[in-house]
């Protein structure tokens, strides 16, 4: 059992179970223990003593230094199954108890800073890995026994995280297009190459900015949805609960909203297309005179239907990067709320730096090829 764990009652209550052994030995984490308490202001708390098994002088300072400190920010502490021993020593503590001296931050030198980043770049790494590993071992399971994959859930994260965007990826598509045919004709009018408008409009849209734009857009919304549902879980111990029953919360949390996206990003991406064309074509009409006939006979003619399909191609693969992160970076929420809020915001632009990094090495792959 943890030393500490935090139970939210309510917005303004919650309940701090206090375990173990709180003893000069035992306390080696005692900065991280305070860490918990740095966020909570103007809350009522209940600390509970009933899993405390030892209290010695080192243990009760430090119980009634995080007591003096939480009272200071406006909380109202109250005692709940606490031994009568524990209690007389805490008294007697607390009677004479001095502020905690600050000590200053430890400075490391340029060198240890790298070191320092280094092993923490690797750690998160192994982390990373460690989560793909169990999530595909979760997958296999599945593979298995087909029947305990959550259709519901899946439906749901369809709904929350692809249909319901559909409307700004449209209109922000549609955008694109319009501005990319709007730059690109001022140029083409001049060399008397208007018609080329199309060969350029459907290049860069096909191939590059609607797979970008959608992977952008469902990232900001899907991604940091994914980090703080999967985050609260984890802190209210939802997940820790999930477990003891027996249940796998890979397979009730996280696969449902990878395949979820894994499936709907290439729908997501085409319907990208057809608004980034229909922008495209407004201003090849209105800027160029092009009609609507030579718009569509151009791309017939001269366009590859192999640009559709790279775009198209890609998109699942963004989708996957996309559940996973965000997944991935909710599983890493510890302690208090405050850490959804930092963990969102790494989770967004994670995903979105290996998306690019992605479609960088695709893009050079697919030139390598020829494609």
């Amino acid at each position: 059992m943890q030393r500490i764990q935090i139970q939210y009652l309510n917005a303004n209550n919650l309940k701090v179970l206090i375990g173990n052994d709180w003893t000069k030995e035992s306390l080696s984490n005692a900065n991280t223990i305070e860490k918990e308490f740095l966020n909570l202001v103007d809350k009522t708390i209940i600390f509970d003593f009933i899993n405390c098994l030892t209290i010695d002088s080192a243990g009760a300072v430090e119980i009634l230094w995080i007591k003096n400190h939480l009272i200071k920010d406006g909380c109202k502490i109250t005692y709940v199954n606490i031994d009568e021993n524990h209690s007389k020593l805490l008294s007697f503590y607390e009677k004479n108890l001095q502020d905690k001296p600050q000590f200053s931050k430890k400075e490391y030198l340029f060198i240890e800073r790298i070191g320092k980043w280094i092993i923490e770049g690797f750690q998160g790494v192994g982390n990373f890995l460690s989560f793909v590993g169990e999530m595909l071992f979760a997958l296999l399971k599945l593979i298995i026994s087909p029947w305990n994959f959550r259709f519901t859930a899946f439906i749901k994260h369809v709904d929350t995280s692809a249909i319901q965007a559909i409307g700004i990826i449209t209109i922000l598509s549609f955008l694109i297009g319009l501005v990319v045919a709007y730059q690109s004709a001022g140029y083409l009018a001049k060399v008397g190459a208007d018609i080329f408008i199309v060969d350029i409009s459907v290049m860069s849209v096909f191939r590059e900015l609607s797979p970008i734009i959608t992977a952008i857009l469902i990232t900001a919304r899907s991604a940091s949805s994914f980090t703080a549902e999967i985050g609260t879980m984890k802190i209210t111990e939802e997940i820790d609960a999930m477990r003891t029953m027996g249940l796998d919360p890979f397979i009730f949390l996280v696969i449902p909203r990878v395949f979820a996206l894994i499936i709907t990003m290439p729908f997501l991406v085409f319907i990208a297309d057809m608004a980034g064309m229909a922008g495209a074509y407004l201003v090849s009409h209105f800027q160029l005179g092009i009609s609507l006939n030579d718009f569509i006979d151009r791309m017939y003619l001269e366009i590859s239907v192999n640009e559709l399909y790279v775009g198209l191609g890609k998109s699942p693969i963004y989708g996957a990067i996309i559940g996973v992160v965000g997944c991935y970076r909710g599983f890493q929420a510890t302690g208090s709320t405050d850490s959804i809020g930092k963990l969102t915001t790494k989770s967004v632009v994670s995903a979105l730096f290996w998306v690019i990094i992605c479609d960088a090495i695709i893009a050079i792959a697919l030139t390598k090829l020829g494609i």
